[in-house]
Parts: structure tokens; C-alpha cells; sequence
């Protein structure tokens, strides 16, 4: 899988912008607030749309502009397709993407035509920080995986945000109707048990791959990496009669307390290393590499699932970490189109097949990039308005 090109306009401080990336790792190097973060967040829109940094589409468009525009063409073994977003900053209106020039009726539509895996110095929170991170790690790469996984956390969130409004109301002494409740509790109960056994299978599959790429890259075999999926429902056997019965009997608690107790909103990863907790007693050395070998685990899981490669965006971590981790990280790029940005471009040396793209800002903060080393792939770049009529 590769991108053959990525289009701009009025995307965060991109006014217009085109450029065709090499298939092999494409380097963007520029001052900090720059624009670098910026395209890497529009391709991640194109997989998963939406930003991996703010929730608010109206925080991407540019500023004084009605709507942004983010799009790419993509290459894949048996397919060309091309994915567009049109954004707008009002609150009613609705993102608007495009598949092949076609509006999809669904957000789900999207999922599964180009899959990313990224890696931003946030990431190292994962270890470090509180549960709700780790589920958005697992959400994002089962959604990518399974555009059935991405419809189950939709209905799931809506119902349970519905239930949790209920609740609310009685716990202010308001009155809630019981069969309410169940309509709700009904709503996620599916979505719960469906989720729930692919968590179990993507975290036995992280836990395998992770702690091999732990190894490999630490050189201390004494080290085990442990991933393990801290589920709602324990080990039990889990289906919808299951999750509703739980629902159903946690009501009289959940009123009290005004918010669901049980359900995967409420689960967690627990990361071990040696027997012991990581967010505990491991070393930045160590929760570096952890952070690092998850990411590695994601991009090995999606080879094996589909068959192709990923697209590997690396947000700034190149001075995050050591020679040794460095190396290791740019061996992965063999064969996955890699875009990586850094403030430094000496951050890598060694690598033939790349092409270096600079980032700067004009007097109005307006970002410019232009490529100074072409790789082996050169086409011209030019910026094509979108015709989707």
C-alpha cells in the first residue's frame, strides 16, 4: 500500500498544497509550529476521519476559510482509490467524504481503504498514562481492521451515552422509566459482546508480537514484554444475554452513582515487564521501547491480516530515541512507505530510497514545503482542485 499523492487546501496552515510522496521513506524536516504534525494529521484523516490530535473538525480548517479539504490517492495491489474529506468549522454541519469521487453515506464507508500506523511523542503516554489511552490505541487499530469493530463503537457509544444521560437524571432526583433503561442496555448490548471477543483477539496477538519486537530491540531476553487484556467481563464467556444481565443488575448502583459501571468503557491494557507493572517501576529506557514495540506489534498485525503494508507515519520521535532505537524503527521501513518528521534532517542517515521534503512558514504563518532531495520516484507536484460533481 502507498500513497501516490497528497492534496491540500485551507487544512490547518496549508493554503495549497500537493505533493507526490516517494514509495520508499519520505522525510519532512522544518522549525517547530512549522506545519510538519499538519500533513501527517491529514492522512490520518483520510484512514480514520478524524484528527489524532483534537476531536473539533472546525480546529483543522484554516482560519477566515468556509471548509478544508484533505485528500490522497492511493495505490494498493489489486486497486487505485482515491479518498477525500471535505471539513467545516459550523457545529451542525457534518465532515463530507469521498471514496473514487462518491460521497458515502457512511463514516464507515471509509475504513479499511487505507490503514496507518502512527507513532507521535504522545504515544509514550501509553505505559505511563491513564486506561482511556490504551482503548483509543486498541479502538483506532481494530476500526482500521474491521469497519464491523468501527460500527460496533459507534452504537455502543451512542447507547451508552443515552444510558449515562438517564442516569444522570435520577441521580438529580429526576424519574427514569425502567424499560427506558433496557431499550438502552438492549442497544449495547451486541456491540459489547462483539467488541469484546476482538479486543481478546487483537491483545493475544500485541502480546505476542510486542514482546518479540521488545526483545529484539533491547538485546536483554530477560526482559519479558506483557500485554494483557484487562476485559469488563473477566475471563467469562461473554454474549448479549451476558453483558444485558450485567447492565441489568448493576441499575440500583448505576442510579446511585449516576454513570455505567460495567462494559469495555471501562476496561484497560496492563503492561508488565519482568512480572511488574510498567506505569510503576519501568525505566524511560524501557517505556520508550514498550511504546515503540506496540507500534511495531500494530504494524506487523496489519500486515498479517491484509496481506499488505500499512502506511508508517512517525510524528517527531526520531529525538525521543537512542541510536539503537532508531535503527531498529528504520529497519520496519523496509517495504512500508514511511512519512517522518523531524526539526533535524541528519535525524536520519543510511537510507537510499527517500525523498526530503522542507517545511516553513511565511510572514502570515502560512506553511511552504518544498522537496530538496528527490527520491527515484519524481513526478511534478501540482495542486488539483477536487471535482466531485
Amino acid at each position: 500500500m502507498r500513497i501516490d499523492k497528497i492534496n491540500l487546501k485551507d487544512f490547518r496552515n496549508y493554503a495549497e498544497m500537493s505533493i507526490t510522496p516517494h514509495k520508499g521513506v519520505n522525510l519532512i524536516f522544518g522549525p517547530n509550529g512549522s506545519g510538519k504534525t499538519n500533513l501527517l494529521e491529514a492522512v490520518h484523516y483520510c484512514a480514520l476521519g478524524k484528527s489524532h490530535r483534537t476531536n473539533a473538525d472546525r480546529d483543522v480548517v484554516r482560519a477566515g476559510t468556509p471548509m478544508g479539504f484533505a485528500g490522497v490517492s492511493l495505490q494498493k495491489k489489486n486497486n487505485h482509490t482515491d479518498i477525500a474529506l471535505r471539513l467545516t468549522p459550523g457545529e451542525t454541519r457534518k465532515k463530507q467524504v469521498f471514496v473514487d469521487r462518491k460521497k458515502t453515506a457512511r463514516l464507515v464507508d471509509l475504513m479499511g481503504h487505507l490503514q496507518c500506523v502512527i507513532f507521535s511523542p504522545e504515544d509514550l503516554m501509553l505505559i505511563k498514562e491513564g486506561p482511556s489511552l490504551r482503548r483509543k490505541f486498541l479502538d483506532m487499530m481494530l476500526s482500521q481492521l474491521s469497519p464491523g469493530y468501527f460500527i460496533s463503537l459507534q452504537q455502543y457509544q451512542k447507547a451508552l451515552e443515552q444510558r449515562n444521560a438517564l442516569l444522570r437524571e435520577r441521580k438529580r432526583g429526576g424519574y427514569i422509566d425502567d424499560d427506558m433503561l433496557q431499550t438502552f442496555e438492549l442497544a449495547m448490548a451486541a456491540p459489547c459482546a462483539t467488541m469484546i471477543e476482538a479486543r481478546r483477539k487483537a491483545v493475544d496477538q500485541l502480546n505476542q508480537y510486542a514482546n518479540r519486537k521488545y526483545r529484539g530491540i533491547s538485546g536483554r531476553c530477560e526482559e519479558d514484554l506483557t500485554v494483557t487484556y484487562l476485559c469488563c467481563a473477566g475471563e467469562e464467556t461473554v454474549d448479549a444475554d451476558y453483558v444485558l444481565d450485567r447492565l441489568k443488575k448493576a441499575r440500583q448502583e448505576d442510579m446511585l452513582r449516576g454513570v455505567t459501571s460495567f462494559g469495555i468503557h471501562r476496561e484497560d491494557l496492563s503492561l508488565k515487564m519482568a512480572g511488574r507493572e510498567m506505569k510503576v517501576y519501568a525505566s524511560q529506557g524501557q517505556i520508550r521501547t514498550a511504546a515503540l514495540s506496540l507500534k511495531l506489534a500494530q504494524l506487523h498485525m496489519f500486515r498479517q491480516e491484509t496481506g499488505e503494508s500499512p502506511v508508517l507515519l512517525l510524528d517527531d520521535v526520531m529525538s525521543e530515541l537512542d541510536m539503537t532505537r532508531r535503527v531498529h524503527l528504520l529497519e520496519e521501513t523496509e517495504d512500508v512507505q514511511t512519512f517522518i518528521t523531524c526539526t533535524d534532517e541528519t535525524d536520519i542517515n543510511g537510507i537510499e530510497q527517500m525523498q526530503i521534503y522542507h517545511v516553513c512558514m511565511d510572514e502570515a504563518g502560512m506553511a511552504n514545503i518544498s522537496c530538496v532531495q528527490q527520491g527515484r520516484q519524481e513526478e511534478a507536484a501540482v495542486f488539483e482542485e477536487p471535482d466531485f460533481s
